[in-house]
């Protein structure tokens, strides 16, 4: 990673790549994706909940006409399903690979929370609070015995990549600058998300700056940085995939124990190929 990067990186707690993934690649993602909302329209049919499965709607509304009707039956994100072909390109692409090597060292696992997400016009579902990702690790998806500094010590750098363009309007996300500086701060449960409502830290939401983003750009950010994502006021879903990348010599404090994407001391350790990609599973 570039010296000026890597800086804006450790100070700011995020970096914007524009154009990183190439058009080819997004395109194979959303190809992958509408075979989801295939297979949810299907299903929707047979059990009389729509009476068509919009395959004519553009990528960007028909999961949305799909769920008018029935929005809480909408999912808010997919993850086991993510082991298709066409979203290999995005998980193990070799320059990002390699600008995350710069920074954890060459052996990368991708982490065990990858994810796509429809944010839907209007939804409390999608709407994301102000949250740190380490929060979800220390305060839900552990037990007693991780502490927050085993939490802090993980060496983790977490990717966002839209798959349509993400602007304010639809809901793009927000970043404090420099907040991962604090460490894991405490959080509240919402009936779908974690929220950060301590009086302590609140006042510095007021220095958030919008992410905006087109299909290609990638951003990474610190999984101790504040961050939301902004409700969609738009008419159309705006999709997205998140993931994040893990220095495999260190415990994941999950269950889960994510895929090896990179290995320069094991190689033959690492997923090489869309279709072994797809002959795996979310573990």
């Amino acid at each position: 990673m570039q010296p000026g990067l890597r800086k804006q990186l450790d100070e700011e707690g995020y970096v914007i790549l524009r154009g990183l993934v190439e058009p080819q690649v997004v395109a194979s993602a959303r190809s992958g994706i509408d075979g989801l909302v295939d297979e949810l329209a299907a299903g929707l049919i047979r059990e009389g909940e729509v009476q068509s499965s919009f395959s004519e709607e553009p990528f960007e509304t028909r999961i949305y006409r799909l769920y008018r009707d029935c929005m809480d039956r909408c999912p808010q994100s997919f993850r086991h399903e993510l082991h298709l072909p066409g979203i290999f390109g995005y998980f193990f692409h070799p320059v990002l690979l390699d600008l995350v090597e710069s920074v954890l060292g060459g052996e990368i696992r991708l982490y065990p929370n990858y994810t796509v997400r429809p944010k839907l016009p209007d939804w409390e579902g999608t709407r994301i609070w102000w949250h740190q990702d380490g929060g979800y690790t220390h305060f839900v998806h552990t037990d007693e015995a991780v502490q927050e500094d085993d939490v802090e010590e993980l060496r983790m750098l977490n990717v966002w990549s839209p798959l349509v363009p993400a602007r304010e309007e639809n809901g793009c996300m927000q970043f404090v600058p420099g907040s991962h500086k604090l460490g894991v701060v405490p959080h509240v449960s919402r009936r779908y998300y974690l929220e950060i409502v301590d009086p302590r830290y609140t006042p510095l939401f007021e220095k958030a700056v919008s992410i905006e983003l087109d299909p290609g750009d990638v951003v990474l950010f610190s999984n101790l940085l504040f961050h939301q994502g902004l409700p969609n006021r738009g008419r159309t879903v705006r999709w997205n995939l998140d993931w994040r990348y893990q220095d495999a010599r260190q415990p994941t404090l999950r269950q889960d124990q994510g895929h090896i994407a990179r290995s320069r001391t094991f190689p033959e350790r690492a997923v090489h190929s869309a279709g072994e990609w797809a002959r795996l599973e979310f573990r």
